[in-house]
């Protein structure tokens, strides 16, 4: 039952909106760099986003992003068949400093 507290609400009424203001982040950094974002997650900690403006297989862009970066992002096919080849996910789990630094990597990796 203390789960329903005012004060455990409380604490995952700050967490949920730590998890907005990253997502609120990314997402539209993403969407610049030019990756397809079909649905804006409303209560979840990734973006799943197109790739195919960079490759048709999202394994080997994840891989190299990988090696060239040290930027770990994972690939469609872990999330189902329908065209995973085009699909990455992007976590939001770290604090906004990382994933500001995660989008510069990820810019130069893309040559913008």
């Amino acid at each position: 039952m203390s789960a329903f507290l005012p004060e455990t609400i409380e604490i995952l009424e700050q967490r949920r909106k730590i998890f907005q203001q990253r997502r609120d982040y990314l997402y539209p950094e993403l969407i610049k760099l030019g990756f397809k974002i079909p649905v804006k997650p409303q209560g979840a900690f990734y973006l799943y986003c197109d790739c195919s403006a960079f490759t048709d297989d999202s394994m080997t862009f994840a891989h190299e992003l990988l090696e060239a970066t040290g930027l770990a992002i994972t690939p469609g096919i872990d999330f189902g068949s329908n065209q995973p080849e085009r699909y990455v996910r992007f976590s939001y789990t770290r604090d906004i400093i990382y994933l500001e630094q995660a989008v510069q990597r990820l810019r130069h990796f893309l040559g913008q």
